[in-house]
């Protein structure tokens, strides 16, 4: 759970409160640094730098009548310094440690701390350096926390739709509850999203982060195109990319034929086909320019990746439920999850550019078997009209009919929703449903539809549907099946459905996939993400619903 207990929060500001010891750092220090804040909130330190405080952090030592929290006149305290190396690990959900002015705290601690005692600062100036470095601690702690529970990116920001509330974290009472002795490392494992892709995404991060500390991956010559059976000294840096890469079976396959390393043989070509799965390509097995292009990208992209897609997870809520179903937009692909592990998947088609599928969260109320399909007002005008000016027996081959104005498809083998729709209502009148179209699930790409989401298997989703949502079961279809009469299935208990888009995914056998970017949003995220790291003063982004 992310919600921390405020429970104990007065109790801390008391003994905050207290009588001072010999060692305490001067109050005065910090209450003239907070209280003379201009509209910026910028406070300049003893080092020159500046640091923006926030509220949060205002309110934190008003609340302990100004006294430190994390160190005393003469140095970094215990559970400061617990604070100090909380903040140096941020990297590890992909948020740099800069970003809560880590680095100025280092160089603080630093000065206060030399090697040698010739270096050592002056009493005075020490005590206003102890006193700034308590400041960067409490607002870095602050802002970390409110960062792990709702994201540093703002998708309207960034002119992107996103309709799924997200939550806040309650920083004063993290803080308080850091300086009343919690440990800080627990505290960030209880604000971290528990939703199990994210923690598989910060394992990857990890390992990617040690591959950039080992230098990367080989670069493969641009122009060189590669296929089984060819020998070419690019081949050989081809399996020194596998071998240096971070998938296990590509590197297992590339090394069955090291001893002959110029030779693109069989296994080269299947760790080939292995790469192009994990990234979206058309898996033939030679080395063509797309391939080629995923392969050249830097460790240090593949990592940007990752920290945008570890904080498009931050913007959800904490708890998605026991069970629920994700429809992965840029990866066209459907999960149903139950107890933290998926129980179902399968491709899905989803809209096309010019009629994206929207990102929202809903629940799934009914199946529909052997659907009618309301033609939707902008296909009518944009496709039907244009249809039946060209053949004026569109509607009758197509069997469609005007009812009450409208355009609407008969069940039958030509309806475009198939035999299932599964509904949850919502304002873009999107559903999930079977389709004629089978042919288009073998396909990479498949972004055809006008914004639903069509299902590969609609009849096995539908019939575990049943068998874990309603009293009666999957039973209840069978004699459904044997005409075209339109029916409802109400959920006895429905089902959260979640439509997000992540470019970069982790399965649960710690796979990591690349997705291509079909909708053209990552790269207005990535433009903000390197304003908010080369500003991280700018003030914090406002998350939509308090959590606790």
């Amino acid at each position: 759970m992310r919600s921390l207990a405020v429970a104990a929060v007065a109790g801390v500001v008391a003994a905050a409160c207290g009588s001072r010891g010999a060692d305490e750092l001067p109050a005065e220090l910090l209450q003239s640094a907070v209280t003379a804040l201009g509209e910026d909130s910028v406070v300049t330190l003893a080092s020159g730098d500046t640091v923006r405080l926030s509220s949060h952090t205002a309110a934190f030592y008003e609340g302990r009548a100004y006294a430190a929290a994390w160190v005393d006149s003469r140095r970094l305290g215990e559970q400061g310094r617990a604070v100090y190396e909380a903040l140096s690990r941020s990297d590890e959900d992909g948020l740099p440690p800069q970003q809560y002015r880590h680095d100025v705290a280092a160089a603080l601690l630093s000065a206060l701390e030399p090697e040698r005692r010739s270096d050592r600062l002056p009493d005075s100036v020490a005590v206003r350096y102890l006193a700034d470095l308590d400041l960067l601690l409490t607002e870095g702690f602050g802002r970390y926390a409110r960062d792990l529970v709702a994201g540093t990116l703002d998708p309207t920001e960034a002119g992107l739709d996103w309709r799924i509330q997200g939550e806040v974290a309650d920083a004063g009472a993290v803080l308080n509850n850091a300086a009343g002795g919690r440990d800080p490392g627990e505290i960030v494992e209880h604000l971290r999203p528990s939703i199990p892709y994210y923690e598989r995404m910060r394992t990857a991060l990890a390992a990617y982060r040690a591959a950039a500390d080992r230098g990367g991956w080989s670069v493969i010559p641009e122009g060189a195109t590669l296929r089984e059976g060819e020998r070419n000294e690019a081949v050989v840096l081809l399996r020194r990319r596998f071998l240096s890469g971070m998938d296990p079976r590509e590197a297992e396959l590339a090394q069955v034929g090291a001893g002959d390393s110029t030779l693109f043989d069989a296994s080269l070509k299947e760790a080939v086909q292995h790469f192009q799965q994990r990234h979206s390509i058309e898996a033939d097995g030679a080395v063509g320019a797309a391939t080629l292009r995923e392969l050249n990208h830097t460790v240090e992209d593949r990592i940007a990746e990752m920290r945008l897609n570890l904080d498009r997870w931050r913007w959800l809520p904490n708890e998605l439920g026991e069970r629920f179903v994700i429809v992965n937009i840029a990866g066209f692909e459907l999960e149903l999850v139950d107890g933290g592990r998926a129980i179902e998947s399968m491709n899905v088609v989803v809209g096309r550019l010019e009629r994206a599928t929207p990102i929202f969260a809903d629940s799934i109320q009914h199946v529909v078997v052997n659907p009618y399909w309301n033609v939707p007002d902008g296909i009518y005008r944009n496709d039907v009209v244009p249809a039946m000016e060209r053949d004026p027996q569109y509607l009758v081959r197509n069997d469609m009919e005007f009812v009450d104005g409208r355009v609407r498809q008969r069940p039958g083998p030509r309806n475009s929703l198939g035999r299932y729709k599964f509904l949850f209502p919502n304002e873009f009148d999107v559903y999930l449903h079977d389709t004629p179209e089978g042919q288009l699930f073998s396909r990479v790409n498949r972004d055809f539809s006008s914004g639903c989401i069509r299902l590969e298997r609609p009849e096995d989703f539908a019939r575990l549907l049943l068998d874990l949502q309603t009293d009666d079961g999957a039973s209840q279809l069978d004699p459904l099946l044997t005409h075209w009469n339109e029916s409802w299935i109400k959920l006895d208990r429905t089902l959260p459905v979640y439509l997000l888009y992540f470019t970069a995914w982790v399965d649960e056998n710690g796979t990591v996939r690349f997705h291509h970017d079909v909708y053209g949003r990552d790269g207005k995220l990535e433009t903000q993400a390197e304003d908010r790291l080369q500003a991280p003063d700018e003030p914090p982004r406002i998350a939509l619903r308090p959590q606790g």
